[in-house]
């Protein structure tokens, strides 16, 4: 049973390295902490030397998802359980883990062609994180879209050791969302599917640390000229308030704030929701249409 620290980090192919840098860091509220060759840059929004980043490249695109896991006698675990489901992967190189200041790590992709990362021993960045201007907690999570939402399921719950906090389901009752926490990580989740025609990325979100950060940061980012959702909202799911916004490339990004927590043991049982907006935002307002839901995941 493979044991997760967190989400640790989220790879994305971007356009233009330099706009997009500026972007996170001046707009979205993350530092630049290491910019390699002009090729790549490490940005972070807390103790680790990075939370997102950014690699220049043709296509704009999700380059993977990486989960951090409890402890490096972890690794072993997740090749074991990795060759046990017949699931093709490779180890990291050394080279590699050096340039992304970690001790090791495993990649994969889920059913759906979805690149995953598992690794351990991420170093801490040199200065402290300063919260400019909104502040940051941690990356939060990450959803993507899959066409094979039942097989996925049993993916990252029998493999991955993903727990379902709750479903969504269609008005006949079949589930079509999934939100999942990497155990034994307490938040209601660091990971959700929803089921499409397509595999496709979704969003990625940040934690605040205040309402009124999220709220600051959205002003910001709307007196910035930035696309921004009409309203936030609050999740019945998960209970957390949110607001989306899209960066240079049109990804879709979240500031996201008071989410559920779990136990390790005693955890209550997910629950089956309807796909009424009213259980996306209880407070029922605008819905986000004008979200670019840029969502290209790069080819294997």
């Amino acid at each position: 049973m493979i044991r997760h620290k967190k989400l640790g980090y989220v790879a994305l192919n971007v356009s233009n390295l330099e706009r997009s840098v500026a972007f996170y860091r001046d707009h979205a509220g993350l530092d630049l902490v290491e910019l390699d060759e002009g090729k790549q840059a490490f940005m972070s929004c807390n103790a680790d030397h990075h939370n997102i980043l950014l690699v220049q490249a043709a296509t704009p695109s999700l380059k993977r998802i990486a989960y951090e896991l409890e402890d490096p006698s972890q690794i072993g675990v997740a090749e074991q359980v990795l060759t046990d489901a017949g699931v093709a992967f490779e180890r990291v190189s050394d080279a590699e883990c050096g340039r992304l200041r970690m001790g090791s790590a495993l990649r994969f992709r889920d059913p759906n062609g979805v690149p995953f990362e598992l690794f351990s021993g991420m170093v801490s960045r040199p200065q402290k994180f300063l919260p400019h201007p909104a502040d940051l907690s941690h990356l939060s999570h990450a959803v993507v879209k899959v066409p094979e939402f039942k097989k996925s399921v049993e993916f990252y719950r029998n493999v991955m050791n993903f727990r379902v906090s709750d479903f969504r389901h269609e008005s006949s009752g079949e589930p079509y969302f999934a939100f999942m926490r990497c155990f034994p990580n307490p938040y209601h989740h660091s990971f959700a599917i929803i089921e499409a025609p397509k595999a496709a990325f979704f969003h990625i979100a940040f934690t605040v640390r205040s309402l009124d950060d999220l709220m600051f940061g959205r002003n910001r980012l709307k007196k910035a000229g930035i696309t921004v959702a009409p309203t936030p909202g609050r999740h019945m799911a998960s209970g957390s308030v949110f607001q989306y916004f899209a960066d240079p490339d049109g990804f879709t990004l979240e500031y996201t704030f008071g989410m559920e927590e779990f136990p390790e043991h005693g955890a209550r049982q997910p629950r089956m929701l309807d796909k009424s907006y009213r259980t996306t935002d209880v407070w029922d307002g605008e819905r986000p249409t004008n979200m670019p839901d840029y969502g290209l995941i790069e080819a294997a």
